[in-house]
């Protein structure tokens, strides 16, 4: 193992965290009154790579735990990184959001002390259901695990097999029609999100399993992601070929011709699948050949992606109560519930978070600089203090 801190790495998994702003945003707008073409543009471009590059990523990072603290030190960590967060919006921020959104839907709600009691009593995953699907993937890959350490023929046998499928010339292709049949039963032509129960949705956890299990191939076959990231022209080829007629078939599935034909839907999230491990893979080159090198700011904002994540979503909804009374443009709409929250959760980042239990919960320690990072956490923090955090 080099001690080399992977840089770029950590700034995919904090754009998959950030983007959820503007999703969420567009979210909102599409239960005050339905989406446009472009607000489902928008919406469909952002998830059509956010969480399964989020799901590689952590694959990618768990075995690298793993192999650095050891199983036990990691099921400890990832017990309060993920436990505790899902525990707290689960049971605190969800219903509280519920009551929020109820003011934003067009669609009749419960209301009165019913609905309020509703909102604390029917508990399921919410915006965090990512999280308990990271947990059971951790669980499963752990189990995997065990077992290939009795097994030195299946391990050998599935190195090999990773280290020949996912860097090939078409791997785009082959690794999409696994993720195209694991998607088939949804009912729109994009992965939905299981956000209201939390019993699986196997096929889902299947879907998001794949690029889980290819994070964590990247780590433990040498030289396998050296072979992804130094390609990333490839990749980007693939996308530009897959991705215009799937968001035009996505954005076409509404008509009753298109719509209706099941030749269509498999079609639709083949070039979904194909784009997806298209976009996955770019990214991965295209962040080491610009973002590999230290940058204080953007370690800085990868501590504080995972705090944006779990609280912006009440800001958000209380701003649209205030904003969906207000005559604009959707497009100031949504610019405005993405720079408005984010003006109210990243200052807090630095002043309530960082240094705090909250932060301790979500990242582990930051040894602090007051002298050289503010509070409020828009001042640069030297190169001195971003080696010691």
């Amino acid at each position: 193992m080099s001690s080399e801190r992977l840089h770029h790495l950590d700034a995919l998994r904090a754009l998959t965290m950030v983007l959820i702003l503007p999703a969420h945003a567009v979210a909102l707008m599409g239960l005050r009154g339905g989406w446009n073409d472009a607000e489902a543009t928008i919406y469909w471009l952002i998830h059509v790579f956010r969480l399964p590059l989020f799901f590689l990523v952590a694959g990618f990072f768990a075995a690298l735990l793993i192999d650095v603290r050891g199983t036990r030190a990691v099921l400890r960590n990832r017990l309060v990184r993920i436990g505790i967060p899902l525990v707290v919006v689960v049971t605190v921020v969800a219903p509280v959001l519920a009551l929020l959104l109820q003011g934003v839907t067009t669609v009749p709600q419960s209301s009165g002390p019913d609905g309020l009691l509703d909102a604390f009593t029917d508990l399921h995953p919410s915006y965090v259901w990512f999280l308990w699907y990271l947990a059971m993937l951790y669980v499963a890959a752990l189990a995997l695990r065990f077992v290939l350490e009795s097994s030195a023929e299946l391990r050998r046998r599935l190195s090999h097999a990773g280290s020949l499928l996912i860097p090939h010339e078409i791997a785009p292709l082959l690794l999409a029609i696994p993720c195209a049949l694991l998607l088939y039963r949804q009912p729109t032509w994009i992965a939905e999100a299981p956000a209201e129960s939390f019993v699986p949705h196997f096929d889902l956890l299947a879907y998001y399993g794949l690029f889980f299990a290819s994070g964590w191939a990247l780590f433990a076959i040498h030289g396998l992601r050296e072979q992804i990231e130094l390609q990333p022209r490839r990749y980007a080829l693939f996308a530009a070929a897959s991705l215009p007629p799937a968001l035009a078939l996505f954005l076409l599935q509404d008509v009753p011709a298109i719509g209706a034909s099941r030749w269509f839907h498999l079609l639709a999230l083949l070039l979904l699948s194909v784009t997806t491990w298209s976009l996955v893979f770019a990214l991965l080159g295209l962040s080491r050949r610009f973002l590999r090198e230290p940058v204080p700011r953007m370690r800085y904002w990868a501590d504080a992606s995972y705090w944006i994540y779990l609280s912006h979503f009440p800001i958000m909804a209380a701003l649209g109560l205030v904003l969906f009374e207000l005559e604009m443009p959707n497009s100031l709409r949504l610019a405005i519930l993405v720079v408005a929250t984010l003006a109210v959760i990243y200052p807090a980042y630095g002043i309530l978070v960082r240094h705090r239990t909250i932060g301790r919960v979500l990242h582990g320690p930051r040894p602090p600089d007051r002298a050289q990072t503010p509070r409020w956490g828009f001042t640069q923090p030297t190169a001195a203090a971003e080696r010691r955090a």
